[in-house]
């Protein structure tokens, strides 16, 4: 993978595909057991003592002291990166993540709900003004709406030159980035535009309307189904091609009503790719 400087790198795969060693070793918290890659420039092998001054990495569990308020939990991450004028970076800080709202900047941290929790976690890692930003599932259990503002200012930072990988479970996030990889067993299989990853998989999305009872289950077993998901009097099927759907509905027969092509999304490719690499063909 290459990230660009300013870039929004949305990281996706399955659990335990890899995606959180790949940020450890990235950050040089993990050994290599084989292979090489650079991060901003030095080997993540043999100089990550260079490399962990020049970024700023999120876990994926939340870390900081409950018993502080906001801003001594930012005070206490400035000392520790040997930040010049705390003060006045502490300032900066709770302005640009708006904990100056309600005075939220005093407020004790374990009070936080879950998307201001991951807020001060990522104003913590970018306390020292990192050149890249590595966030391992930042938005896992926060509410929509505060996603969306977690994103709004991730954006901010990658448009401020900032380079910044994302992993994410999320479709809807993997859309707002630059760039996405979906990594599978270790293996990356996509690394492209989020709208390229979409046209290439030619993959076709229809919803069909039901007339009578059909055996979902049985039908799904057929290989030219890449998914298939029930929604009420219909069902949402995903093929190959518009061939196969034709042909799929014919094995329907009089149980078929309407049909309208839709939207093929991230998901569906991305579920289609994990198929094809368990060489299995299961619906959901």
């Amino acid at each position: 993978m290459t990230i660009e400087p300013g870039q929004l790198y949305a990281f996706l795969g399955p659990n335990g595909s890899g995606k959180t060693t790949a940020i450890r070793m990235m950050c040089g918290l993990v050994p290599l057991t084989s292979g090489g890659g650079t991060c901003m420039g030095y080997d993540i092998a043999t100089q990550s003592d260079k490399i962990k001054p020049l970024l700023g990495y999120m876990t994926q569990h939340f870390s900081l002291y409950p018993d502080l308020t906001v801003r001594e939990n930012l005070e206490f991450v400035c000392r520790l990166y040997g930040v010049k004028d705390i003060p006045g970076r502490l300032n900066e800080l709770v302005k640009q993540f708006a904990f100056d709202d309600l005075g939220r900047d005093k407020q004790l941290v374990g009070t936080l709900s879950g998307g201001w929790k991951q807020r001060l976690a990522l104003a913590c890692a970018m306390s020292h003004r990192p050149k890249l930003l590595l966030l391992d599932e930042p938005t896992a259990g926060v509410d929509p709406k505060a996603r969306e503002a977690f994103w709004d200012i991730l954006q901010e930072i990658s448009a401020s030159g900032v380079s910044t990988l994302v992993s994410t479970h999320y479709m809807d996030e993997a859309m707002r980035s630059h760039r996405l990889a979906y990594m599978l067993y270790g293996r990356l299989l996509v690394d492209d535009k989020p709208e390229e990853v979409i046209a290439k998989s030619h993959l076709v999305a229809m919803q069909v309307g039901l007339k009578g009872p059909v055996d979902l289950v049985a039908i799904s077993r057929d290989p030219r189904v890449v998914r298939l998901s029930r929604q009420g009097n219909s069902v949402r099927l995903v093929a190959r091609s518009k061939e196969d759907v034709a042909s799929w509905l014919q094995t329907l027969g009089d149980s078929a009503g309407a049909v309208h092509e839709i939207d093929v999304g991230l998901e569906d490719v991305f579920f289609h790719l994990t198929l094809q690499q368990q060489g299995t063909n299961t619906s959901f």
